[in-house]
């Protein structure tokens, strides 16, 4: 009795998928269409999504299509937030593993509120001028670290006088 109840527990999901990058562009929309076609026939209930876009991979990733295996270094990400009885997931589960243009998903529970922060903007450092002190060659300023430039010359006589050290 007490599994049914959870089964039949809403539950909140994100969905973060990778699509491989061979798709072209115009034919996206289309087969993240077909994601979220497959989310609404199990009775999903939308609270955020962010539309596929193609991104540069920290590492190169490979997925086996037909007899060969291919290597991808972009692909296109997006993600959906939902609402979802639990017994519907392994289902969403399995569709999106078994989708032939996923290169990668990764499914989570979370909370209905808002939790995403946006998209962070670069932080810029300012050069402080700083004099070198006489221990380190580096003198704190505030929360920013600033090394004095040193020349090619300073550098090789540097490393010169470590290893004579060693």
């Amino acid at each position: 009795m007490e599994k049914n109840m959870k089964e039949d527990k809403m539950q909140v999901y994100e969905i973060g998928y990778m699509l491989i990058s061979s798709i072209p562009e115009e034919k996206v929309t289309a087969e993240v269409a077909k994601l979220k076609d497959s989310l609404l026939k199990k009775g999903a209930e939308f609270l955020g999504e962010e539309a596929a876009e193609l991104k540069t991979l920290a590492y190169q990733m490979t997925k086996k299509i037909g007899p060969t295996h291919h290597r991808f270094d972009t692909g296109y990400f997006g993600w959906f937030k939902f609402e979802l009885p639990a017994k519907e997931i392994e289902g969403i589960k399995k569709s999106f593993e078994e989708n032939p243009h996923m290169l990668r998903m990764l499914l989570i529970t979370t909370v209905r509120e808002n939790t995403y922060l946006g998209k962070k903007s670069p932080v810029l450092m300012s050069e402080v001028p700083v004099e070198p002190t006489v221990e380190s060659g580096v003198e704190l300023s505030g929360e920013a670290v600033v090394v004095p430039k040193a020349s090619v010359e300073e550098m090789d006589k540097s490393i010169d006088a470590m290893v004579k050290e060693a």
